[in-house]
């Protein structure tokens, strides 16, 4: 008779444990944009991975992708001088018209 009481609890202790995954909400992966890109040859077409922190990671990850690939900055990333107490963009150089002076002979 304990044998029928211990598989009802074992089906129970289960479905419970199915129920409490159920409600959790689902884990999603984020894929990491990091400051460098990867830009390499897909035959026909090019293909870009933007997930280097460093420029000598992609410069080592770039050998395993032929000639034709190479790192550059990545044009999505924010730049270093945004967030971290600066202006959003730098200032550009005003160019103010300088005054002619005339040569009087």
């Amino acid at each position: 008779m304990a044998k029928n009481g211990d598989a009802a609890m074992r089906k129970l202790l289960m479905f419970g444990a199915m129920a409490a995954a159920m409600a959790l909400p689902p884990a999603t992966a984020e894929a990491y944009e990091g400051p460098w890109c990867l830009r390499f040859s897909t035959g026909r077409g090019s293909a870009e991975r933007c997930s280097f922190r460093t420029f000598d990671a992609c410069r080592a990850e770039r050998s395993l992708y032929g000639t034709t690939a190479f790192c550059s900055q990545n044009p999505g990333y924010l730049p270093y001088w945004q967030g971290r107490g600066f202006d959003q963009q730098p200032r550009k150089a005003s160019h103010r018209k300088k005054q002619q002076t005339k040569f009087v002979r």
